[in-house]
């Protein structure tokens, strides 16, 4: 039976309670689910209660290599709190299940995924879907909002579109946790994770439809004077990021969030990470292996 999708927002996004996690996707039905977030590019899979981390990692190795948890552990010294470093720990826990100090390093790195970003521009292997499971919810919900990246580029002015065709922008990791108030880190530190080149302008090989690649990983315009490609940058993040491509989703305990990274830009929304505790689990799928 084909799966059911509501959409939430005008131009993308949509919530479904027809898919099962309890087994992974048959064929027939990955087909559904890459051709839904083709045309939706956000999908939120309600569930009662979260699903078993097992089931979610089945789940995300259905549509290719899974990344592996690396950065925390290198700004922290700390072990991990999950079962394995396939699960990307994006709450506010340590691992002994406490709220992070408000001086712990991994509370400063995660002030960063309040930036509008995609999830691993900052790697030459990209991530395609990131699929977020909420298992512990704060008061108030801690909102995530996602970016319409494919309508944001319909609206260019052709002049706009002209100008930003063949460029690539430089994503660095360190570069936007420092933006989020992270202190800078040492060289070697930064060498675990050198930057990466994108273009601006990417095209989805099944559909052909080209959307925007931003994100608060991009430090400068390859090519470009620093001063003018920030400039560019800020101005296609302004434009892109408007109400009209923004849909905000309200977690509720058991939503698994599937969104395409590659087609989107999202930003978590404060909320009183050291009173509250908020449980959030991240399987990401990378566009090819990273090995």
């Amino acid at each position: 039976m084909a799966c059911e999708f509501n959409q939430l927002h005008p131009s993308f996004a949509a919530d479904t309670e027809s898919i099962d996690l309890s087994v992974p996707p048959t064929p027939a039905l990955h087909d559904e689910i890459v051709a839904a977030m083709d045309r939706y590019a956000v999908c939120v899979l309600r569930n009662p209660e979260p699903v078993a981390d097992e089931r979610h990692l089945a789940y995300g190795r259905a549509f290719g290599p899974l990344m592996r948890q690396k950065m925390q552990q290198t700004v922290s010294s700390r072990k991990i709190r999950l079962s394995t470093d396939e699960l990307i720990d994006v709450g506010n826990l340590d691992e002994n299940g406490r709220i992070h100090a408000a001086d712990d390093p991994r509370r400063a790195f995660h002030k960063g995924n309040l930036l509008w970003h995609s999830d691993v521009t900052f790697d030459p292997v990209r991530a395609t879907y990131s699929i977020l499971s909420a298992h512990i919810v704060p008061p108030g919900g801690a909102d995530t909002e996602f970016a319409d990246m494919r309508a944001a580029y319909d609206a260019l002015s052709d002049t706009l579109k002209a100008r930003i065709s063949g460029l690539e922008a430089v994503h660095s990791i360190w570069y936007s946790r420092v933006v989020g108030g992270m202190a800078e880190p040492s060289d070697e530190i930064k060498a675990t994770r050198p930057p990466a080149q994108h273009p601006l302008v990417q095209i989805n090989p099944r559909t052909g439809r080209k959307s925007l690649c931003l994100a608060s990983h991009a430090s400068h315009i390859a090519g470009w004077p620093a001063e003018d490609g920030r400039a560019l940058l800020d101005e296609l993040t302004v434009h892109a990021t408007q109400p009209a491509f923004v849909y905000r989703h309200k977690w509720r305990v058991g939503d698994i969030v599937m969104w395409d990274n590659q087609q989107t830009m999202h930003r978590g929304i404060p909320f009183d990470d050291t009173r509250y505790p908020r449980d959030m689990r991240r399987v990401t799928v990378l566009e090819r292996s990273a090995s």
